[in-house]
């Protein structure tokens, strides 16, 4: 302990030296819910501690250290908490000497095992340290270890702390295996409806309608998610959070910050299956707990669009966006994209001049990424310009000239289409709730079959016919979606006639005349070709002679594999209907 002059007569102005003690207090919740003010006994711990210290005015809190294990359990707060680093201090003489670790209880220091929670104290009391619990039959008493019968009191302690929690966690394992079995059975029962801000157990986008006992979609925030998908197949998390965060879109998760941010966007909305309605509890996935939001086709599209920007070997800076039409640019003769990639070279600054002075010009160039990285048939690995700036030439200006101008009047119609649409995307939804509920009895019986034969029998014979018939069942279900979705691609090249023209034609001379060189506005105008469903397709020849007689662009609609998404090419009705001198609404019909 420490020693401290202080004068003890005034009249003879001595001092002599008196002992000063100090204390510590040891503060633990095990959840980090037990944090927030009207829940947690952190309050209470802290003013036990007050009152102990005005119980032993000898002992004076240890300034400017403090021991605090929140959310941590307790039986691992010794390897993974501040106790831990508490006894590494008093390991190394860092605390002084004859400390008191003041505890609420014995439950707070730890919860494990009578042999293993006396070597803890008896290795505090090794270090020259001292313990006191302030609750219980403790009532304070500062332990040392040479107490009268000490040892059977903590191990008498410790065997209801440690029984304490294994009929916690007990009871905690059997509530979640109920709860378990429900969510696999199809029970929603015990989900709350969101009448107040609390947290539920279920994605931000739904709520729970207590009525039907089902969950139901909150329309806002459902397209939010979806438009998130929908730009994701372009762009990262990042850039998605930046564009959302200009638009001043709040964040609709409920959570502490104001906006979505990257990592939310990333784990709590890309990567959740819950958009397509599945549910994964002990392992097991529930595919039609939730209703889809999102298809699996795309799901599966922006998570491989995700790894090829990843793996990707572009050289664009990261300051600008090169490729304006990353997504809607396609190969003709693969249908694989189109990267843009800048190239430094070194030019002749005259060419007529024979070994004449040469210098840096960079260069953005287009390729077939198939045909450059020979992934596939494709035979185009030259490049073509994209922009030169030394020679002139502007590609991305041309394609966009092309967008302006092609006769889209003719291209969309407007019969009934928004109503049409709408039941079209109802009946696929309708059509991919029921092929995940099939699914789930598919799995049911796979499930079922697996623990038969590890205990050495067989799935009964009418449980595989009805594993058969569900599978019958599912394969109907699968082409009607597909036919759904087919239906939808088609439906969505049909907008509006003039109108539609007129927008297309305003939007791309506003973006030449004002936002090319902008980043932003350059996004925007991506996400804007993509939701238009424009696409462009380049033919690229296989020498290097210049534009038009090497290279070409068609602008239209793209078509795409609804399972695979991948580009099969331009809808050509309206150049078939041009050559057989048919009628162009009754063919747009077809």
């Amino acid at each position: 302990m420490t020693q401290t002059p202080a004068k003890t007569s005034i009249s003879k102005g001595k001092a002599t030296n008196i002992a000063v003690k100090f204390a510590v207090s040891y503060v633990r919740v095990s959840t980090l819910k037990q944090t927030k003010e009207d829940k947690t006994g952190i309050r209470r711990q802290e003013k036990d501690y007050q009152r102990w210290l005005k119980v032993h005015p000898e002992y004076k809190n240890l300034e400017g250290l403090e021991i605090r294990d929140l959310g941590v359990s307790g039986r691992k707060n010794v390897k993974e908490g501040a106790l831990g680093r508490f006894l590494k201090k008093a390991e190394k003489g860092e605390i002084p000497a004859n400390t008191c670790l003041v505890v609420e209880s014995m439950s707070r220091l730890t919860r494990d095992e009578p042999y293993v929670g006396i070597g803890l104290i008896r290795r505090l009391w090794d270090l020259n340290h001292t313990i006191a619990f302030t609750q219980g039959s403790w009532r304070g008493e500062i332990l040392t270890g040479r107490e009268q019968g000490i040892f059977a009191r903590i191990e008498s302690s410790l065997e209801a702390a440690s029984f304490e929690w294994e009929d916690k966690r007990a009871r905690v394992v059997e509530y979640y295996s109920e709860r378990a079995e429900a969510i696999e059975e199809g029970d929603k029962s015990f989900n709350r409806s969101r009448k107040d801000t609390k947290a539920r157990m279920y994605p931000f986008w739904l709520d729970f309608d207590e009525k039907i006992g089902d969950f139901v979609e909150i329309p806002e925030k459902v397209k939010i998610v979806q438009r998130i998908f929908n730009m994701s197949e372009t762009m990262g998390a990042k850039k998605i959070a930046y564009i959302l965060q200009k638009e001043g879109l709040k964040n609709p998760t409920n959570g502490t910050s104001k906006f979505l941010a990257a990592a939310t966007i990333r784990e709590c909305i890309l990567k959740s299956r819950a958009v397509l309605g599945e549910k994964v509890t002990r392992g097991v996935v529930k595919h039609d707990y939730f209703p889809p939001i999102i298809t699996p086709e795309q799901f599966n599209f922006v998570h491989s669009a995700k790894d090829k920007r990843s793996t990707s070997e572009n050289l664009v800076s990261k300051n600008k966006m090169v490729n304006l039409f990353q997504g809607v640019v396609h190969c003709a003769e693969c249908g694989g994209r189109i990267d843009v990639v800048n190239k430094n070279r070194f030019v002749c600054i005259n060419r007529r001049e024979k070994g004449g002075v040469k210098e840096l010009r960079r260069m953005e160039q287009m390729y077939c990424h198939h045909g450059r990285a020979k992934t596939n048939d494709c035979s185009v690995g030259n490049p073509i310009p994209y922009i030169y700036k030394h020679s002139g030439i502007d590609n991305e200006l041309t394609i966009l000239r092309q967008i302006q101008i092609f006769r889209w009047a003719e291209f969309f119609t407007d019969e009934k289409h928004e109503e049409a649409l709408k039941i079209e995307i109802e009946k696929r939804n309708n059509f991919l709730k029921e092929r995940n509920t099939v699914k789930d009895q598919i799995e049911k019986f796979n499930r079922a079959e697996l623990k038969l034969f590890e205990e050495g029998e067989i799935l009964p014979k009418h449980l595989r016919q009805k594993r058969e018939e569900q599978q019958v069942k599912y394969d109907e279900l699968d082409e009607k979606y597909n036919r759904a979705v087919l239906d939808i691609q088609n439906l969505k090249r049909k907008k509006t006639g003039e109108q539609a023209e007129k927008d297309i034609q305003l939007r791309v001379k506003e973006f030449m005349n004002k936002g090319r060189f902008d980043l932003d506005a350059r996004s925007e105008f991506n996400m804007w070709l993509k939701e238009m469903g424009i696409s462009v397709e380049v033919t690229i020849g296989k020498n290097l002679r210049k534009y038009p007689n090497n290279y070409g662009f068609e602008i239209g609609k793209g078509m795409f594999d609804p399972n695979t998404k991948k580009y099969i090419g331009l809808d050509q009705r309206l150049e078939d209907s041009h050559a057989l001198g048919l009628d162009i609404k009754q063919v747009m019909k077809l």
